[in-house]
């Protein structure tokens, strides 16, 4: 237990791991839920608020690109300030963004409060992971990771489930006040479950240059990208300029920098670069997997949305049940073996439901996924396991918002990659432009969604090669 700075300080118990894991967890569901969840009530929010359907979806990508951009920031302030106070400051912010949500009377008004959802969403994932890392000993930090991992993927794959229901039941504002109880909950649980943050002794300063080039950079990159894969414009073109002149800027200030915000030589560590790289291709392949699967099982298979939402719960329920095993595993024969094992397997899994044709048994198709997810649930928490081992406590907060912002850009390109995969796939075949599905073309659609999904499996068998290549150098 750590000491306390005065004997007039009341001791306070040292904090039960679980507990705390329990605590970060909820946080990151939720966080994690509302980059899905409202995707399915946008229909309703276009009609109540009077807007096109272009603009709608700025309500969504909003949260995203404000994640992707905030997230390293916050993680290099949890180095310098504390993990638990930028975490509990994430989970106000959220919750407070979350009200404003559901306030919201304008298009506007609600982007506005996406934003601020969005700031408390980065601020809190970016030291979950750091918080768990110092919480539990190395014996079972893979386990706890897994459990992390687990409930990001629940989060991510159950949004689009619940989000329906409420929609259903009431008015679209409640996909955002149900957060609100939650979030209060949460933080007055965390203020007595989390430990306390150690007295700053650090004299380093904010890297205020790298991150005014680095937030711009990653939000235009982003948001150029997303652009581009629905139509070439001259704006989106600029705007990609401008992000990739920002992320070059940045890479000079941060060599250049005393307290960097990003520190580079974490990349120079044996199977860093690696294990970021290969995550980058897991969650690419996991965005781009998780948007066609709906398309595929309603449009071509013609299942009702309740019973495709239904096989969809395969996939959290996979990824839960193997995730925890997984991590518990790395901490007993190490990280790599596990790691290799769910890329393959994820590959293969993708592979296969990528070649099942349109009038394929739902128990196989079911079984397909479950397949596919059990690998990238092998997966995900061994690779986060080595990625926070790699770095010296004081960085904890950096290595947790890196992994958190290369699986928000690994989704995201996997949604847009999927969608450029698949209509480019179909339009080559059709010989003319399509951009949605077209009735009584089944096989036009399976050429393009097929063609998607072998590029996913190559991504992943890549990564397990590569991963594959690097245990047998250690080894030697």
């Amino acid at each position: 237990m750590r000491e306390e700075s005065t004997a007039s300080t009341p001791r306070r118990p040292a904090p039960n791991p679980w507990v705390v894991l329990f605590t970060v967890v909820t946080m990151t569901f939720m966080s994690t839920l509302d980059s899905s969840i409202v995707n399915v009530a946008l229909p309703a929010m276009q009609r109540e608020l009077g807007v096109s359907a272009t603009s709608i979806q700025w309500v969504s990508s909003i949260y995203l690109l404000t994640c992707c951009a905030a997230v390293l920031v916050f993680g290099r302030l949890g180095d310098m300030f504390g993990k638990v106070r930028l975490f509990q400051a994430g989970v106000a912010l959220f919750t407070a963004g979350s009200l404003l949500c559901g306030l919201s009377t304008s298009l506007p008004a609600l982007i506005a409060a996406r934003v601020v959802q969005g700031i408390g969403a980065a601020s809190a994932t970016a030291t979950n992971m750091g918080i768990v890392t110092e919480a539990f000993p190395s014996s079972q930090r893979g386990r706890a990771l897994g459990i992390v991992a687990t409930f990001v993927s629940l989060g991510l794959m159950c949004g689009p489930t619940i989000g329906g229901m409420l929609v259903a039941a009431f008015p679209w504002e409640s996909i955002f006040l149900i957060n609100v109880p939650i979030g209060v909950v949460s933080f007055l649980v965390g203020v007595w479950t989390l430990p306390k943050d150690a007295s700053g002794t650090q004299r380093e300063t904010f890297d205020i240059a790298g991150a005014i080039t680095v937030a711009p950079a990653i939000f235009l990159v982003f948001y150029a990208l997303t652009s581009l894969a629905e139509s070439v414009t001259t704006f989106a073109c600029v705007l990609l300029a401008i992000g990739v002149a920002c992320m070059v800027a940045f890479v000079a200030v941060e060599r250049r920098a005393t307290y960097p915000l990003v520190s580079f030589d974490i990349f120079r560590r044996p199977g860093v670069a690696l294990n970021v790289a290969t995550m980058f291709f897991c969650f690419f392949a996991v965005g781009g997997t998780e948007f066609l699967l709906p398309f595929y099982l309603q449009n071509a298979c013609g299942f009702s949305p309740d019973i495709a939402g239904l096989a969809l719960t395969a996939i959290p329920i996979a990824m839960a049940a193997v995730g925890p095993i997984a991590g518990a595993a790395s901490d007993r024969i190490g990280s790599s073996i596990p790691c290799l094992m769910g890329l393959s397997i994820y590959a293969v899994g993708t592979f296969l439901t990528g070649v099942l044709p349109a009038n394929a048994a739902l128990p196989v198709i079911v079984a397909s996924m479950a397949f596919m997810a059990a690998g990238t649930g092998m997966f995900q928490s061994p690779n986060n396991s080595l990625v926070m081992g790699a770095v010296e406590t004081s960085q904890l907060g950096f290595a947790g918002s890196l992994v958190s912002l290369v699986r928000y850009l690994g989704m995201s390109a996997g949604v847009t990659g999927g969608t450029a995969l698949l209509y480019g796939r179909m339009s080559a075949e059709a010989g003319y432009p399509v951009s949605a599905y077209i009735e009584g073309r089944a096989d036009l659609f399976l050429s393009g969604y097929s063609f998607a999904f072998t590029v996913f499996a190559v991504l992943c068998a890549i990564g397990a090669v590569a991963t594959a290549l690097q245990l047998v150098r250690r080894r030697m």
